[in-house]
Formats: C-alpha cells, structure tokens, sequence
C-alpha cells in the first residue's frame, strides 16, 4: 500500500522545478518575496514544497538560508493564528541557544509585538483591500494603537537585527494546507506576511488552491467582484507557480515508479529516481523500459523479480486511461492503486475466482466512467450477474450502431469518449462476464454509497419500482429482474407500489413497463399472480395495443401458473389488438371422436 502523505523522493519529475525555484527563493535581488505553489487538491503542492525545503537546508552551508515549516491547519478554530506564524519563526531562530542568550532583548520585544497581532487586524484590512474600516481604525485608537504603532514601526528593524546576529541572509517559510482551513484562516497568514514580516530577510512558500484563496477573500472582505480577488492575490504573491498537469508520459512513469518501489527499499529509491530519464525517454516505449528494468536492476529485489513483474503487467497496460481518468492527479492515482491492492487481498481472503486483469480493468471502469460503471451495477442480473448494458453496447459497438433512439442507458454509454473502445481491448468486458465477486469487491468503495441491504426495504422497493416504470426499456427489465431476486417482503411491496401507480398510470410506456415488470416478478413468485390479476381486471388499455400485449403476456404466465383466467378477460385484451390477437395461443379444432359409430 502506498501513504497518502506528500513524496520525499521524485517520482513526479519534479526536479528541474526544484532546482529553479531553490534559487528564486535566495536570490537576492527579489526580497522580500511571497512564491506561491498553486494547484487542486492531490496535485503534488506538498511534495514539491517537501522538496523544495530538502534542496534549501542541504545548500543552507553555502546560502546562510533557514527554513521553517507551518502548517496553517493546526491553528483552524484559534484565534492566536495570525501570531502564532511570527512566534514559530522566532521558535525556530530560538533554537540557537547562544543566539537566545545574546540576543535576548530583541527576542523579547518581537514576542511582545507578536502578542498584539489582533488589534493589527483593523488597518491589516484597509490596507490590503484598500477598503477603510472605520470601526477597526476607532478601535485602534484606543490605548493599544501606541503599542500598536510602535510595533509596526520597530518590528522590521528588530526583525533584521536577529537575523545579523544569526548570521542569516534568508529566513524560508513554507505555508502549508491553506486550502483545508476556513476562509478567515486563509487570510490571516497574508496579513501577517504583508505587515510585519515584509522584510528583505523573509521569502514565503505558499502552497494553496489559488480559487480557494480568492474565494475567501470575497468571504472575509466582501469583494464580490472577482477581478479585485485575483487583484489581490497578485498584489501578496509576486511569483505564482501553478503545478503542470501531468501528461500520460508522466502518469506512466509515476504508476511504474510507485510499483517498484513498493517492492525494493527506501534506501534504493534514489537509484529509481535516477532512472525517470531512462523510463520516459525510452525508444520502445515506457511500458516495456519498466518490465526490463528488474532485470537489469535484480540485486534490489532479493531472489525473484517475478513478483514486481506481474504487478506491473497487471497495472500498466491501463496507466493512460487512469491518467485520463483522473487528470493526471498523483494523490488520486495513490489512492486508485490502494484499492485496487485492498481488493486483490480481499479476493485471495474471501477465496473469489477473478481475474486479475479483470478486476484492474473493471476498477479502471469505476473510477474513470463512475455513471457508467453505476449503470452496470443497476442492470446486473442477481441470477447470472451478468450485465444486459455491458450486453447491449458491446453489440452495438460490433454492429457499428450509433447512439440513437434505443435504450437511453445504452446511448449515453456509446457516446462516452474512449468507453467503448476501452470495454473491447483484451481482456474484453461483454456481456457473457458473472460480474458478481467484482462488484462484491466494489462494495468496499464509498463511492459506492449505501449498499442494497443497508437500504430500508420501502425505499428499496420504491426505487425498484421507479426503475421499472422508466421509460427505458433496459432499466426497466433489469429492475424487474433485480426486485424477482429480492426476499419475499421485498417482493411484495415492490408489487404493492406497481399495482398502485398501474391504476393511476396514463402514459402507454409506463403502463408496459410496470405489466411487464409484473410478469417477469410473478414468473418467480407466483403467489403474487392473484394480486396482479385483480388489478388487471379493471385496467383500461383502449386503443394502447403495446399495454395489451404486456397484459396478455401476463395472463399466459398466470395461466401456466395454475391461476384462473377467464375468457372474457382474455378476450377483452387481445380483442383490442389485433397484434395482441396474432399473438395470442390459437384454438385448434376439436378432435373427432374415436369410440362408438360415426
């Protein structure tokens, strides 16, 4: 399994962006500076800043740099945020027992400014937003506004008499997990930033969401006008740094990576790392430089590679549309490759017959197609686990049938970019495949939702009963098929629902669809025909010869199940169809007799 915390090795192909930006950071012609490392969530903001902070302290000999970490989530719901960033930045000069010692004046009046960071907060508002706060600046009027100005005035001489004694010429804060804190926490690390550390001695490591932040400043200083919020943001950060998205190179290399080293050491990462270039340029492709790659490489992996080869085969064929899939985001993919190493351990656990390139390729389907995979649990036959849309669109796709007026189900799922060519590459998915331990292993997902057991029995059996009053006609016959399966109370209310909205039906494919959903109920659970039966006696179908045909399919069923079925019944049903009237069972003549004289 693989940790969801931020990488300390490159397996991204970061370095060349360390390397760039570790000299922003110190050069000395753009202090002070606020960099900002700006991607989504999962995008690899934290690993990049891990790395950069590593290549900073390993070159501090020669730069005189010092970096400090601050986790601005720690301080969601306190009120001391905004100093506790200037404390941890004295805590971390503090280290320096000498230092303390002689400087300890200087120290002191920091800590005290520190401590009156929140009546800074008032003109830290104007002054941003150039927005006057006239209650904020009253208030500070009050017998703090002296300590105040006073603060401001000697915060940045103190500040950069520390540093000279430190024998500092940069002090690097990296600023992490801004996008998990609420709005207000958002800004205060800027305000801070911006009135008492803007000193040539400070560089600022932002990593954020860059939408976050200008949704929190329309939040916290209602600026609703979103040229003004970007306004901002470019006034606090001077170099802003979006992470690329990865390309399907790049998602190649880092699934390949992530799987080699779940099976070699830590210690040896830094000769995988050393090997990106080789992967991602090769000539023969990426894919097949991982698969040589143990075998020049055996002496990492004990006695037998056999084990990193099948996991490579098993995980890399499908890395480009796991790329696509979730847009190249590296935690994502983390997370992809965790579930699917739970479920291969569950199957082994629970003894489930699958194949391994299967279930690769049926998790593929979940996380990159969610809507469709969805469907597919909905039209699963509990019987055969078979699916009928899986059935339907390989058909269509072999006969070269366009998305059109069939089942809706079946047309969404043949105009979906990549799908129907990724369902056909080998190991093929159709519809002959008993899905039923795959989506047993499914269900281990939360993307998964509630499953069917959890659900109480009235909500399951309206949903059914919904399903099959849709006017597709796949998800229609696959919902009847899923209430037959159902336990007997289930059954029955998914009946008692039917019957109710059968009476209040007008529309002809609604009434079709719940007879039919009957009939295809009733074929399991015969003591569920005489219910049915009643009902139809008082149905009208006048001039709807597709409900007369679901009808008279019915009554045959109800027939072969021993249930009594008048004449007239049946005559009224196929008598307003002459379709229904083809259909239905011909009289043959009576048989002569052939006993006494003729």
């Amino acid at each position: 399994m693989w940790s969801d915390r931020e990488a300390d090795f490159d397996f991204l192909g970061y370095s060349s962006y360390v390397s760039v930006l570790a000299d922003i950071c110190t050069h000395k012609d753009l202090a002070p500076l606020t960099l900002g490392i700006f991607g989504s969530w999962g995008s690899g903001k934290t690993s990049l800043m891990k790395m950069l902070k590593a290549r900073l302290d390993a070159d501090s000999g020669t730069t005189k740099t010092k970096t400090l970490w601050f986790n601005a989530w720690r301080y969601e719901g306190r009120e001391e945020a905004q100093s506790a960033l200037i404390h941890a930045v004295l805590a971390k000069l503090g280290e320096d027992k000498t230092l303390k010692d002689q400087a300890k004046d200087l120290f002191d009046r920091l800590k005290r400014g520190a401590s009156i960071m929140k009546v800074g907060k008032a003109i830290g508002k104007s002054l941003l937003t150039m927005t006057p706060d006239v209650d904020g600046f009253i208030e500070c009027f009050k017998k703090e506004s002296e300590q105040l100005a006073e603060t401001m005035e000697g915060f940045d001489r103190d500040f950069h008499d520390l540093l000279s004694k430190a024998h500092i010429s940069r002090i690097v804060v990296f600023i992490d997990d801004l996008d998990r804190c609420s709005s207000a926490k958002v800004i205060e690390p800027f305000e801070t930033i911006k009135l008492f550390l803007n000193t040539p001695a400070c560089t600022f490591v932002i990593g954020a969401d860059a939408t976050k932040i200008e949704q929190a400043v329309g939040e916290v200083y209602n600026v609703t006008d979103t040229k003004r919020q970007k306004d901002y943001l470019e006034k606090i950060v001077q170099i802003p740094f979006t992470i690329p998205e990865q390309d399907l190179k790049d998602i190649c290399c880092y699934v390949g990576m992530l799987v080699i080293g779940h099976h070699v050491e830590a210690t040896n990462w830094p000769r995988l790392v050393a090997a990106r270039p080789e992967f991602y340029n090769a000539a023969s492709g990426v894919e097949d430089a991982f698969y040589r790659w143990p075998g020049n490489n055996r002496a990492l992996f004990g006695t037998s590679t056999d084990g990193v080869l099948n996991e490579l085969k098993g995980v890399m064929p499908h890395a480009h549309s796991l790329g696509r899939g979730l847009r190249g985001n590296p935690r994502q993919i983390k997370r992809f490759l965790n579930i699917l190493t739970l479920r291969r351990k569950l199957a082994t656990e629970n003894k489930l017959q699958i194949d391994p390139a299967l279930l690769v390729k049926l998790t593929v389907v979940e996380y990159v197609w969610a809507e469709f995979f969805n469907a597919v649990v909905e039209t699963v036959d509990p019987e055969t686990g078979r699916s009928a849309l899986i059935e339907e669109v390989t058909k269509a796709a072999a006969t070269g049938r366009e998305p059109g007026s069939d089942s809706k189900m079946v047309s969404e799922a043949l105009a979906k970019a990549g799908l129907v060519n990724y369902l056909l590459l080998e190991p093929a998915l159709d519809g002959k495949l008993d899905l039923t331990p795959y989506l047993f292993l499914a269900q281990t997902s939360l993307s998964r939702g509630r499953q069917s057991g959890l659900v109480p029995i009235d909500e399951q059996a309206r949903d059914l009963a919904s399903a099959i009053q849709s006017e597709d006609q796949l998800r229609s016959k696959t919902a009847a098929k899923r209430s037959a399966a159902l336990e007997p109370s289930g059954v029955a209310a998914v009946v008692r629902i039917l019957l109710t909205d059968l009476g209040a039906a007008k529309a002809t494919v609604v009434k079709t669809h719940i007879v039919t959903g009957l009939t295809e109920i009733c074929r399991k659970h015969k003591d569920q025909c005489p219910a049915v039966l009643k009902a139809i006696e008082s149905l009208d179908a006048a001039g709807q010869e597709a409900v007369s045909i679901a009808v008279s399919a019915f009554l045959d069923e109800a027939a072969r199940s021993k249930i009594a079925v008048s004449q007239e019944l049946r005559d009224r049903f196929t008598g307003t169809s002459p379709i229904a009237a083809a259909l239905a069972p011909k009289k043959g003549p009576k048989k002569l007799g052939t006993g006494g004289g003729n």
